[in-house]
C-alpha cells in the first residue's frame, strides 16, 4: 500500500456493515471530480484497483447495490462483506485527477494511464491476482487484544520522546497492522493521514496510513499492508514486545 500512498493516493472513505446491509462512508467530497483511480484496501493490503469516469460516490453505490448482470460489482460486494464479517477494515483510497496533465492540447487521463500498470505490479486479489485459500491462517487469525506498555522513558539522545510498546499479536504479524493504545492516541495525526515508519537509524522502512475508523474507540490502527507484514515477519515473532517512539504525529521510529 505504501507504493500507492507515495504516488498520491489518499483515504477518502471506508465500508461498513449495518444490520447486515453494506454501506460506504465518504470522509471527503469529490462531487466535482471525475476520472478517479481508486483502491480498496483490507487492513492496509491492496485488494482491488479500479477506475471510473463517473463521480466516485456513484461508482461506490454500484458496489453497494449491484445489478443482477454486474458480475464485478457482485463479486466485490461479497468480497467487502466477507472482510467486514471477519473484522477486517476495508478502506477506500483514491488518486484524484486534477486535470493538469496534458500532452500538447490533449488532457491525459491519469486513472486510465495508471490502472493497468498498478494492477500488473501489485496483482490485487480482487482483480484476479493470487488468491488466499480458505484455510490460510491470515483469514482465520484470532483477533487478539494487544498488550501495551506506555510507561517507559528512553534514555540518551532521544530522551524527550516517550517510549511506547505493543505486543505482536498473531493478527498483526499475519496482516501487517497494529493498534495504538488510548494513552498514546493523541500523539498520532488524523484519520487517513500517512505515517512514515523509520528504523532506529532513521532510515525509512515504509509509508503506512493512520486509520481512526477501524476501532470503535477511535484510536489509531496503523495500516502497513504487505510491506509491514513482511517486515514484522522478518524481524519479529508472535508475542514479542515491539517498542517505538513518535518523532512527530506523522513519523514513528521503531526502537
Amino acid at each position: 500500500m505504501d507504493r500507492l500512498l507515495n504516488i498520491g493516493f489518499i483515504k477518502i472513505g471506508y465500508w461498513t456493515l449495518r444490520d447486515g446491509e453494506l454501506h460506504y462512508v465518504m470522509t471527503e467530497s469529490f462531487n466535482d471530480v471525475c476520472n478517479n483511480l481508486y483502491a480498496f484496501t483490507c487492513d492496509g493490503e491492496v485488494k482491488y484497483i479500479g477506475k471510473t469516469t463517473r463521480l466516485l460516490k456513484t461508482r461506490m453505490y454500484n458496489y453497494k447495490k449491484p445489478g443482477l448482470s454486474q458480475s464485478t460489482n457482485i463479486k466485490n460486494n461479497e468480497n467487502i462483506r466477507e472482510a467486514l464479517r471477519q473484522d477486517i477494515a476495508v478502506d477506500i483510497l483514491v488518486l484524484p485527477d486534477n486535470g493538469l496533465m496534458h500532452y500538447g492540447q490533449f488532457h491525459l487521463n491519469l486513472a486510465a494511464g495508471l490502472e493497468d500498470s498498478i494492477i500488473k505490479v501489485i496483482n490485487p486479489v480482487w482483480n484476479g491476482g493470487s488468491k488466499i485459500t480458505a484455510g490460510d491462517p491470515v483469514l482465520n487469525a484470532d483477533v487478539s487484544e494487544c498488550i501495551f506498555d506506555d510507561n517507559v522513558q528512553i534514555e540518551g539522545e532521544h530522551s524527550a520522546y516517550k517510549n511506547h510498546a505493543f505486543n505482536m499479536a498473531s493478527t498483526y504479524w499475519k496482516r501487517g497492522f497494529f493498534n495504538v493504545s488510548v494513552s498514546s492516541s493523541d500523539e498520532f495525526s488524523h484519520d487517513g493521514d500517512t505515517l512514515t515508519i523509520v528504523n532506529d537509524d532513521g532510515s525509512v522502512i515504509l509509508t503506512a496510513i493512520i486509520n481512526r475508523t477501524a476501532n470503535k474507540s477511535g484510536t489509531p490502527r496503523i495500516m502497513g499492508g504487505v510491506g509491514l507484514k513482511n517486515f514484522f515477519q522478518k524481524y519479529y515473532t508472535i508475542d514479542q514486545t515491539v517498542s517505538y517512539r513518535m518523532l512527530s504525529k506523522n513519523t514513528l521510529q521503531l526502537n
